[in-house]
């Protein structure tokens, strides 16, 4: 759920120079890949009610000699990662091969496979366009009851294995446990998860969803102009001239982002960030609804009769694989006291495994997870030997 923040993020402001952005700003994902000098494949997936999505797989690590003839990642760990909401596959490389965690775990041999959710622009539709506005009304209740279950059997059926092990970031935790309380069956293709700013209960973001959804009605208004969800172009259509993220000392947008996902100028990469600006997805109103709901309420309900609509929560008895939590010290979009609230539920039914800091930095915030200057170091050399230990607890072969 890069969610309620991306939501302000790209409404009020999104700005950085054009002229000044690396080709990386450009190029797809498996280009970027390729560039690291990792073997990359693409793969589609069709959902049960028409999507079609495309899925990036790291099958080895650059370092690795393969023979022509070989199958690329015959009985490997088989991993799957999932983004946030307004991110893609491209969150995973764009750091490069010695901070991002897919070339990491892919140097670790694992089998790396890369998830796009409808709405991405690795995503598409059998008969409806992104012009339509049928084509958006999905949130992650759409991801996790039929886009997380056919890239699983996807990689399953590729892959030959019985069992892959799930990481997501925000939203990508929030399918997960969705997926798991709607289609139950799905606990016995996955041997565990490890869940990175799980946003499952945001009481803490009340206020901002309060405001952008009560009081003044925004995705209504927008919808009534015909505008469905905010899109990209809007990063580069507004307010060109309030930021300057060179200078986030004394930077207006910089200082708001810091106040709705946590303060940390010491990650905070003036490289990487103005290329995430321009490399963000669409970002359709009703995801943003969903969660804005699960604020209002304090319940991890579904969208049922919309944010109005009654309570209905999601049934996460029904998880029966092991969770590890990872959050951020300073994480302010899914708050340490609601991963911990989180916690205690997944412990009452016995599938929590762990709950941990990210790291021991303590300014540690939600965006860190995947661009901080260190994330390498920080975390994702650490969370690669915490993976590990887990598929030699619950081996996946």
């Amino acid at each position: 759920m890069d969610s309620l923040c991306s939501m302000w993020l790209v409404l009020l402001f999104g700005v950085y120079c054009e002229a000044q952005l690396r080709k990386e700003a450009y190029m797809t994902v498996p280009n970027l890949i390729k560039a690291a000098g990792y073997p990359v494949e693409k793969h589609r997936v069709y959902t049960r009610d028409g999507y079609i999505l495309q899925m990036h797989r790291i099958p080895a690590g650059r370092r690795i000699v393969r023979r022509i003839d070989e199958p690329s990642a015959k009985g490997k760990k088989v991993i799957i990662i999932v983004h946030g909401l307004g991110g893609s596959s491209g969150d995973f490389v764009i750091m490069g091969p010695e901070k991002s965690l897919s070339y990491i775990l892919a140097d670790a041999g694992y089998d790396v496979w890369l998830a796009n959710l409808r709405g991405t622009d690795y995503s598409s539709h059998v008969n409806l366009t992104k012009n339509e506005q049928k084509f958006w009304e999905f949130s992650f209740h759409e991801h996790g009851k039929y886009d997380l279950p056919a890239m699983i059997d996807h990689v399953l059926n590729v892959t030959g294995q019985e069992k892959i092990i799930y990481l997501g970031h925000s939203m990508g935790t929030t399918s997960f446990f969705t997926m798991m309380s709607t289609k139950p069956e799905y606990n016995d293709k996955v041997s565990f998860c490890v869940a990175m700013g799980a946003a499952v209960y945001l009481e803490n973001v009340k206020p901002v969803a309060k405001l952008a959804l009560v009081n003044l009605n925004i995705t209504n208004m927008m919808r009534e102009r015909g505008v469905w969800g905010i899109h990209p172009s809007m990063v580069q259509g507004a307010v060109k001239n309030l930021c300057t993220l060179n200078q986030p000392e004394v930077d207006l947008c910089t200082n708001f982002i810091f106040s709705i996902i946590g303060e940390d100028r010491e990650q905070h990469d003036l490289d990487i960030f103005p290329i995430y600006l321009h490399r963000i997805q669409m970002q359709p109103f009703r995801s943003l609804e969903h969660f804005g709901k699960i604020a209002l309420t304090g319940v991890f309900t579904t969208f049922t009769g919309g944010v109005n609509g009654p309570v209905k929560p999601y049934n996460l008895t029904n998880v029966r694989v092991p969770v590890t939590l990872v959050y951020g010290e300073n994480d302010q979009l899914t708050e340490k006291s609601q991963i911990l609230k989180l916690a205690e539920e997944l412990r009452s039914i016995g599938v929590l495994e762990e709950v941990r800091p990210a790291c021991s930095w303590p300014k540690f915030n939600h965006f860190d997870f995947l661009f901080a200057k260190d994330v390498g170091k920080l975390l994702n050399k650490p969370l690669v030997k915490l993976i590990d230990k887990l598929y030699n607890k619950y081996n996946t072969a």
